[in-house]
């Protein structure tokens, strides 16, 4: 039973609070991880939408799978651009 209790006693890395480099590159590796959605659609015409998605939902990992997916099948601005400028033309 001792064994038991001392496990729960014992020292884990984020039981202190002290801010190390290490937590800071983890956090900063975190937040790119969560927003990997919005920067795949950052220059998709469902911009604004997919960000807000992850931002929102992103926590919930359902909402991130959506947001990333809808990033991946999202039409590019600059893509539609170009086909709009060859219709013009012809």
């Amino acid at each position: 039973m001792n064994h038991f209790l001392s496990f729960f006693n014992s020292s884990l890395p984020f039981e202190n609070n002290e801010i190390t480099k290490e937590k800071i590159i983890a956090g900063v590796v975190l937040i790119f991880i969560y927003f990997i959605p919005s920067i795949i659609a950052r220059d998709k015409i469902q911009f604004k939408l997919i960000f807000l998605l992850n931002l929102l939902a992103g926590w919930t990992g359902l909402g991130w799978l959506i947001a990333l997916v809808l990033a991946i099948v999202a039409k590019s601005k600059t893509i539609d651009l170009i086909g709009e400028e060859q219709d013009l033309e012809d």
